[in-house]
């Protein structure tokens, strides 16, 4: 069995070098910190078509859209930790997020309608979320979750945890928080080191 975790980053905005980018890298810094071998992905270089309800996927657990997301399907599947980093847009994740988290109605096929044991029963990752919003409404994060808990599920994952951050608009925002990306960092660190607890195995 390989025993080097295997991380990927999903980076959901569009903005390079912002707030939620700075605390995706943060994290993912931890991470391979720990010995884990981190990978990250920017959703706005990918053309991911919004799902067309077409139900073939109930048919074979694939997705007949021939575009960017048939390669994303693989790195979630071969991840052993995901992070999914996106900003809040209108109380929920971004279009660019939204769109990867519908197409994976193929994988919520394969583990609820073909029970495919790989996704059903067999290896579970450990999922993150990583976000930030504008403003300090107590409830802003709450739909953003949701979301993000359900796609986690899709492909076997466990809602390991969160960093959420009110008050951050700008760019630059999160560095007025001293402890922000110190935390980000230390989320990722224990993300692999519950994962070499045997909390969940590595993807052989």
């Amino acid at each position: 069995m390989n025993d080097v975790a295997k991380v990927l980053g999903i980076f959901g905005s569009p903005r390079r070098g912002g707030n939620t980018d700075l605390l995706l890298k943060e994290t993912l810094k931890g991470a391979a910190a720990e010995g884990a071998r981190a990978e990250e992905i920017r959703l706005c270089d990918f053309r991911i078509t919004p799902c067309r309800e077409c139900l073939s996927c109930f048919n074979d657990g694939a997705c007949v859209i021939p575009d960017d997301m048939q390669g994303i399907y693989p790195r979630l599947l071969k991840a052993d930790i995901v992070i999914l980093a996106s900003p809040i847009f209108f109380y929920g994740i971004t279009g660019w997020a939204k769109a990867m988290v519908d197409r994976s109605q193929a994988l919520w096929a394969r583990k609820y309608k073909l029970h495919d044991p790989a996704l059903e029963t067999e290896h579970k990752r450990k999922g993150f979320f990583v976000s930030v919003g504008g403003t300090k409404g107590q409830r802003m994060f709450e739909g953003a979750v949701l979301t993000v808990r359900y796609f986690f599920d899709a492909f076997n994952t466990e809602y390991s945890g969160d960093l959420l951050f009110r008050g951050v608009d700008a760019c630059g925002d999160i560095l007025k928080n001293p402890d922000a990306l110190s935390q980000a960092s230390s989320a990722g660190r224990k993300l692999v080191s519950d994962l070499r607890m045997n909390k969940v195995r590595p993807v052989p």
